[in-house]
């Protein structure tokens, strides 16, 4: 019997972790399929995970409900954190999955939960995504709190604890580099960068029209010196409509998706 390379990976890692006396936790992220699993240390940075519960479950659902299970797509998970967007790639194995997310102490329990949980699909990137290439300021509170970490250089939502320079990347060159041909979907959490990362990402958007859940916080916008009205007038400009399925998030449609 022929065992996946990526369920060997995950046995050995299950024996690692256990021999190095570090957790393993359960979660289950969408009702109704398998429960997914996570290196504790994903409890510890942000809130994502806590006790059992999921923060923004239901935006979570959200997302899954509009992937088809059918057929290949791509999805970008910008503010990928430690993968409680990402890690449903587990349930769309034609997917293709690139998830960004500039702190490495994210990525490096990211990529360990992919591990855990033998997924395949996902690509990792340990960059912020704007409008541009190159190096970009970090602000971070606690560790606790490090999913409020903005590149806004007037944090208003936490006492800043410290920064760093991390590399960030347009979507635009990074489509182009890695040749993608088409973004069917994108997830956008970035405490107020959505916006620069739409305007890096104009040729794409473009071409694709891809069907976004982005944060639409206005507190969290002012860190970026954006208005909402800014991200309005964009979003209208690209041709989408849009509507609220949080207090804080949006589902953006392409106003020709339903005529398709």
């Amino acid at each position: 019997m022929k065992i996946n390379i990526y369920v060997m990976v995950a046995i050995i890692t299950f024996v690692f972790l256990i021999q190095a006396d570090m957790k393993v936790l359960r979660y289950n992220l969408i009702e109704g399929l398998p429960d997914i699993y996570i290196n504790a240390e994903s409890e510890t940075i942000g809130h994502t995970w806590s006790k059992g519960m999921v923060w923004e479950k239901h935006l979570i659902q959200k997302f899954y409900d509009l992937l088809p299970t059918n057929q290949p797509v791509v999805v970008f998970d910008l503010g990928a954190q430690t993968g409680a967007f990402t890690l449903m790639a587990k349930y769309f194995p034609l997917s293709m999955w690139y998830a960004f997310e500039p702190i490495i102490e994210a990525v490096n329990v990211l990529q360990s939960n992919l591990v855990l949980n033998a997924i395949e699909n996902v690509m990792v990137h340990q960059v912020a995504v704007t409008d541009h290439a190159g190096a970009i300021t970090l602000v971070m509170p606690d560790r606790r709190n490090w999913g409020l970490s903005t590149i806004g250089i007037n944090p208003i939502r936490f006492k800043p604890q410290m920064t760093r320079k991390v590399p960030c990347i347009d979507l635009d060159t990074f489509v182009e580099v890695h040749k993608i041909e088409r973004v069917h979907f994108m997830k956008l959490d970035t405490e107020g960068s959505e916006l620069s990362i739409l305007r890096g990402a104009q040729k794409m958007i473009a071409r694709d029209h891809p069907i976004m859940i982005m944060e639409y916080n206005e507190t969290n916008m002012k860190q970026c010196n954006i208005l909402k009205k800014d991200v309005d007038e964009f979003l209208t400009s690209m041709g989408y409509e849009w509507k609220l399925v949080s207090n804080e998030d949006i589902l953006c449609i392409p106003i020709t998706y339903n005529a398709k």
